[in-house]
């Protein structure tokens, strides 16, 4: 039933789950919530200029890693949240991330700044104590899906 309230449009509780580019599309991922779960974007709210998509962390993927080396046309931060209440810069895992083929290593809450055209991942999961959140919020009005990308790059879904 839609909301009748002047502001209820901009109260997103039920993602909109999709396959976006990037990923491994044609396989099931364990350990983690996919497709993606899109909180935000312009299919979502009308106008919206930015894309939040939040995933949990459960384990460690299978596969893992879980994003292919890329890059956006567009400005982007990923966020790796910790859940230990006593604790919450404690990420509970490890994680090993490439920025342009350099690789860093970190255990605790993170934001990563990935300015558009920087090529980024993959990121290996080295350890998953606890289940962490990954939010990414995009400077785009829509991430290009799975199957629009695979359309451009067909050998990397296969």
């Amino acid at each position: 039933m839609k909301d009748k309230s002047k502001y209820g449009k901009y109260i997103i509780s039920q993602p909109k789950v999709e396959c976006v580019a990037f990923h491994p599309t044609k396989k099931i991922v364990r350990g983690v919530t996919f497709p993606d779960e899109i909180f935000l974007d312009a299919d979502l709210v009308k106008g919206s200029p930015m894309i939040i998509d939040i995933g949990w962390r459960f384990e460690i993927p299978d596969p893992d890693p879980v994003e292919w080396e890329h890059s956006h046309d567009f400005d982007e931060a990923l966020c790796f949240i910790g859940t230990d209440p006593k604790n919450p810069r404690d990420l509970g895992g490890e994680i090993e991330f490439e920025i342009d083929g350099e690789k860093h290593v970190f255990d605790k809450t993170t934001v990563i700044f990935i300015p558009k055209h920087l090529p980024h991942c993959p990121f290996i999961h080295k350890r998953v104590d606890r289940p962490f959140l990954l939010v990414v919020v995009g400077l785009a009005p829509k991430y290009p899906s799975a199957t629009e990308d695979e359309l451009l790059h067909p050998e990397k879904y296969h």
